[in-house]
């Protein structure tokens, strides 16, 4: 994809690349430099953009459009989780950057769509160019894990607690 200031600038506002938005000479190499290696990808309304288990090797940035994330619950249905808009800056599959593994959950098109796209090989090539990338952009997606991670135990105990207390209460 060639340099366009708008996509620079909303890469600057992911919190995956918050470490680059001050306007340094790095930044902006770096900004470039992931710009060019992104690819547009266009999705109608309804289309599946990320399909729950299947595996994931693309990191996927909202720049137009809105998406609904679904997951599925043990009985395979369907519920779901979070309405998203691309001015909430937001992206998805951010763990394929570092790891191909099977997605956590379902992201479907509500309105045409365009995405901007980074698989995981050429991520990590990047990041072999600019070390700096893959430091911050790796520590922006432990950060993130693992703010996921300790919520998943917060719900975890809540109800395991609740567990407890039904079974107690037999």
């Amino acid at each position: 994809m060639e340099f366009s200031t708008d996509i620079i600038e909303k890469l600057s506002k992911l919190e995956i690349f918050s470490d680059f938005k001050e306007r340094t000479d790095d930044s902006e190499r770096i900004l470039k430099k992931i710009c060019a290696s992104l690819e547009v990808r266009d999705f109608s309304k309804g289309d599946v953009i990320i399909n729950e288990g299947d595996l994931g090797y693309t990191l996927y940035i909202l720049y137009k459009g809105s998406v609904q994330v679904k997951r599925n619950t043990p009985g395979n249905e369907q519920f779901a989780v979070v309405n998203l808009s691309a001015e909430q800056n937001v992206f998805f599959g951010e763990v394929a950057l570092v790891d191909s593994d099977r997605r956590s959950a379902s992201v479907i098109a509500l309105e045409n769509c365009k995405t901007l796209c980074l698989d995981g090989d050429t991520f990590k090539a990047l990041c072999d160019e600019e070390p700096l990338l893959g430091y911050r952009a790796t520590y922006q997606i432990a950060r993130r894990l693992a703010s996921l991670l300790r919520r998943t135990n917060k719900d975890l105990l809540t109800l395991y607690e609740a567990l407890l207390d039904e079974v107690d209460g037999e």
